[in-house]
């Protein structure tokens, strides 16, 4: 049997940034945080990390996002690509590497109201499954069954749907642009630029551009539009997973716009749909403030013996 290290590297590797820590005995500590920008690649960023941690790590557990799928990773939105080969020439005695939203759903069932801000209110708190998606540089998805374990997938890459004609003629130029426009084609980073383009004819660099100047009126209604989406493809999750538990939201974007999810017509538009309005009514949704996530995720899985024969 394969001696459980009791030391580990944990990473969540994103797109945009990454966060390097220790774990031992349980607990997280040295955390680090890189910009990808900054980092040649995924080898430089780890090795950095281990010559300056505090202990020599024996194990390593990575969150990466991208689908995992045997041996090699590559990344979806960032042109980096790696292996666990060349991971086993870092000498660790374990490895580990799971999907960075899997990760994330290993964390949602300890979260509690200090990890979290509730968006509108529930008629109902019950135990159960729990679903959780996040706009980020991509979007990710993936939900913890109760009792059982994590399941992940590429659920961000489902076709984007509208509710009115509005949503429809805005779907369709994202359609005319891309070729298929998928749900991550809207609520990300570089979703959110190219809807703004799409209702305003004007374009942006950055999402921040949109996002740090919400009084902004073309900026405010690009921000209400994303909500829209965003509530819309959160039900079809709760639906889906039957998350009676609730739904998460997590990524870069949405933890940074609290008063403006608040206020806009997500809640609404995650509780309309028509007939199953009650049943959606009755599922808390939440948005995610603890700001490691992922390493918190990686921490459970390791310490519930995750993936360990």
């Amino acid at each position: 049997m394969t001696r459980i290290p009791n030391n580990w590297l944990i990473a969540d590797i994103g797109a945009t940034t990454s966060r390097c820590a220790l774990l031992s005995e349980g607990n997280i500590s040295d955390v680090r945080l890189f910009i990808n920008d900054d980092t040649a690649g995924p080898r430089e960023m780890l090795t950095t990390f281990i010559d300056q941690a505090a202990s020599k790590p024996t194990g390593c557990a990575l969150a990466v996002a991208a689908p995992i799928d045997g041996d090699d990773i590559q990344m979806i939105n960032r042109d980096w690509q790696f292996s666990r080969a060349w991971l086993s020439e870092l000498g660790f005695e374990r490895i580990e590497v799971i999907n960075d939203f899997h990760a994330i759903a290993h964390a949602l069932p300890a979260l509690s109201d200090e990890s979290r801000i509730e968006i509108g209110r529930a008629t109902q708190y019950r135990q159960g499954n729990i679903a959780v998606l996040g706009p980020g540089s991509g979007l990710g998805m993936a939900a913890w069954i109760s009792g059982t374990a994590a399941m992940s997938g590429e659920g961000g890459h489902i076709t984007m749907s509208g509710r009115n004609a509005s949503e429809d003629s805005i779907i369709a130029a994202l359609r005319d642009r891309y070729g298929h426009c998928s749900a991550e084609r809207v609520l990300s980073g570089p979703g959110l630029t190219a809807l703004h383009e799409v209702m305003h004819g004007t374009a942006v660099a950055t999402s921040e551009e949109i996002t740090m100047n919400p009084d902004e009126p073309a900026n405010a209604a690009t921000m209400q539009q994303f909500f829209r989406f965003l509530g819309s493809v959160a039900a079809e999750l709760a639906l889906i997973t039957g998350a009676a538990g609730g739904v998460y939201i997590a990524g870069g974007i949405v933890p940074a716009c609290l008063e403006q999810i608040v206020s806009s017509e997500f809640r609404s538009r995650f509780e309309d749909k028509n007939r199953y309005r009650d049943f959606m009514r009755a599922i808390p949704t939440w948005v995610i403030t603890d700001p490691y996530p992922g390493l918190s995720g990686l921490a459970a899985y390791v310490n519930q013996g995750s993936g360990v024969p």
